[in-house]
């Protein structure tokens, strides 16, 4: 991870975040103004950045700091990927909220990364329910706090 910059803060710009889900195939249709809206959502974000300052990760997460941390993204550019940033990145989730249980929904490639991190994945299938009425199952990751 030389040369890799891990901070938290909210000093991302729209087009970049945007750019970034594209390299990992979530591009939605959304302006800068809804990105912006979507980052500063989330009471806590970390970001890497390479050498040359471009976004290549970027974790968002929020958390009532009792019950339940929820991470909203957790992004890795595709050629930094296995290079140690995603978990630096959900290490600083674990800083931020320290004792508190901490789930993310994951698509079925990314779990193998969870489970490598020590995440388990839930029993149950939980249903999210989205504004357009329609469903999607999700398995959802959950850590298993000592």
């Amino acid at each position: 991870m030389s040369n890799i910059n891990i901070k938290t803060g909210k000093d991302i710009i729209a087009k970049e975040l945007t750019a970034l889900r594209c390299s990992v195939n979530l591009a939605q249709q959304a302006s800068c103004t809804r990105v912006e809206q979507a980052i500063d959502a989330y009471p806590f974000t970390a970001q890497a950045r390479n050498a040359a300052d471009e976004l290549i990760g970027y974790v968002s997460a929020f958390s009532d700091e009792v019950f339940v941390t929820m991470v909203g993204e957790l992004l890795v550019h595709p050629d930094y990927q296995r290079r140690g940033i995603g978990t630096a990145l959900l290490k600083r989730v674990v800083l931020r909220y320290p004792g508190t249980p901490i789930q993310a929904y994951s698509f079925d490639d990314a779990l193998p990364f969870f489970t490598r991190q020590g995440y388990v994945s839930s029993e149950q299938v939980k249903r999210v329910i989205l504004d357009n009425r329609t469903a999607m199952n999700e398995s959802v990751i959950a850590w298993a706090t000592a």
